[in-house]
């Protein structure tokens, strides 16, 4: 309702101050009387890309529906962003980079990391908008409770990923009690538990509330969690060039902490307000 309000209001001030009409593009560029103020009237689409099967976080449900806690999150920042309007295209991770370094998108919402590399070729918020938890998934009776317990396991991890790097660096820095990381790309969440819970492999590395998710259709009850091994700080993603959507992000997202509606979705999506819970245990080191 916000944003047809703003619509429409942006329509009536065109009629009353042009002479003519004329077709409309995707982002309007006329000049307002409020635009001559500094405002800008112009509703811009931006094109998010996601995930379409990460739960809790983003994903298709029973009737094909787009939902989760990523999800909500961006339809709550676009009702609070007039001069927005948000596309929210699902599609698998490989091709959400790709989009992103294509231009096919504009900004990203995946549970990602702001990792030195990423953050040469793209833009973060400074405020993150998730806490996530991270766990070992694996047979109850393998005698492993950390990361420490892992020298010679195995553990499959996509190469793409952040968690990947940071197993490696994990690795580099414990000579002589590796883990041993295989490098699998096209791993469903579920796939993953089915070769820890058949011993093709010894633990998986999962958010918590993706475990809880997953376990609930599969049942895999020879299958266990360890105790939180690290927890991520989780950022949108934005494209070079676009610091207007960066920084409008960046704002919006503050507010939404600091009024608790993050808590809130939180709690509604991951079971917990990971917010008050995790923030004292972000960035735990994982190489000393």
């Amino acid at each position: 309702m916000k944003k047809k309000l703003f619509s429409l209001l942006m329509v009536a001030m065109m009629v009353v101050s042009l002479p003519g009409c004329s077709n409309s593009a995707e982002t309007s560029k006329e000049t307002t009387p409020a635009a001559a103020e500094g405002t800008s009237t112009a509703v811009t689409k931006v094109k998010v890309g996601t995930s379409n099967s990460f739960p809790p976080y983003a994903f298709l449900d029973a009737n094909g529906d787009l939902t989760g806690f990523d999800i909500a999150v961006l339809k709550e920042m676009d009702a609070r962003l007039p001069q927005y309007e948000f596309d929210i295209q699902p599609m698998d991770f490989s091709t959400v980079m790709v989009s992103i370094d294509s231009g096919a998108i504009d900004m990203v919402s995946n549970q990602l990391v702001k990792s030195e590399v990423r953050k040469q070729k793209y833009l973060f918020p400074e405020q993150y908008y998730c806490l996530s938890p991270l766990s070992l998934a694996v047979k109850k009776d393998s005698g492993i409770k950390s990361f420490e317990d892992m020298a010679g396991k195995t553990i499959n991890m996509n190469p793409s990923t952040y968690e990947y790097s940071l197993l490696m660096d994990y690795n580099a820095a414990h000579p002589g009690k590796e883990m041993v990381i295989n490098a699998v790309s096209d791993l469903t969440t579920a796939d993953q538990f089915k070769q820890v819970s058949n011993g093709q492999v010894d633990a998986a590395l999962i958010y918590m509330s993706t475990y809880e998710t997953v376990q609930k259709e599969l049942n895999l009850d020879n299958l266990m969690l360890t105790d939180v091994a690290l927890v991520e700080d989780s950022y949108i993603m934005v494209g070079k060039g676009k610091e207007d959507i960066n920084t409008a992000v960046d704002k919006t997202l503050k507010e939404m902490k600091a009024d608790k509606t993050l808590s809130k979705l939180s709690t509604e999506y991951l079971g917990q307000d990971v917010f008050s819970k995790y923030e004292n245990m972000v960035n735990i080191e994982l190489n000393k």
